[in-house]
């Protein structure tokens, strides 16, 4: 079976900052390889495709002009991965420089965790996710016929949900939804089924969902109860 998820290359895992985002890379399902930067990444980077590059900056052992070089080269696997420098607030100026060199972006290791996934989630094209269980309500047309069914979240981020609960449900399919955060909240919306998980790969047996549409505030609620999560789980 293939593996469908994304794969981060996280170069010097050892230095401080990257300590803080390899496991928050994990707890999001990505797939992540760490590495030390020596030559040998050089090969690495040309043979083995990865959709995202965290590097340390600076790094003391290994060119950083000649591992852009590498990655941009016309026959890299990683030609278009995003490459993202983490560095320490007095370096964040000089990382920021080579942006326009062939980074993508330079963020701060000692930001929030918050902030951090914002700038993750940026450059990969998805959202934070945080694992929370609550009843989802949603309402379903299906066949022409208003039908009310109850599902429970597995986990939630601001661009889709995880559901179980029910197989009726199929991908292209779409429905309206409300749910009530920790705390009371209220979240509604339109949403689209986008995928059916596999229960043996990813140890869930549940629907993968994207919201379309929120009612007015619910967005920027959802948005703030994810990263107060964030940075609670970041504390604990």
């Amino acid at each position: 079976m293939a593996d469908t998820r994304q794969h981060v290359l996280v170069v010097g895992a050892k230095k401080a900052g990257l300590e803080r985002v390899a496991p928050m890379l994990r707890r999001a399902e990505f797939s992540v390889h760490s590495v030390d930067p020596s030559p040998f990444l050089l090969d690495l980077v040309l043979s083995t495709a990865f959709e995202l590059v965290i590097v340390t900056y600076p790094m003391d052992t290994l060119p950083l002009d000649d591992l852009i070089d590498t990655i941009r080269d016309q026959g890299s696997a990683c030609r278009d991965a995003g490459l993202l420098l983490l560095a320490e607030s007095d370096h964040l100026d000089d990382a920021q420089a080579i942006v326009d060199l062939g980074a993508n972006r330079a963020i701060c290791c000692e930001w929030s965790e918050a902030r951090l996934w914002r700038s993750i989630g940026d450059l990969m094209e998805v959202s934070p996710r945080i694992f929370m269980r609550v009843l989802m309500h949603l309402d379903i047309e299906i066949k022409n016929q208003s039908s009310r069914a109850i599902f429970q979240t597995v986990n939630v981020s601001v661009s889709g949900v995880l559901l179980q609960g029910s197989d009726e449900l199929s991908p292209g399919e779409t429905f309206d939804f409300l749910f009530r955060l920790p705390g009371g909240g209220l979240i509604e919306g339109s949403a689209e089924v986008v995928r059916q998980t596999n229960p043996l790969r990813e140890g869930v047996d549940a629907i993968g969902t994207r919201f379309t549409n929120f009612r007015e505030q619910c967005r920027e609620r959802l948005e703030q109860h994810i990263d107060r999560q964030i940075e609670l789980g970041k504390n604990r």
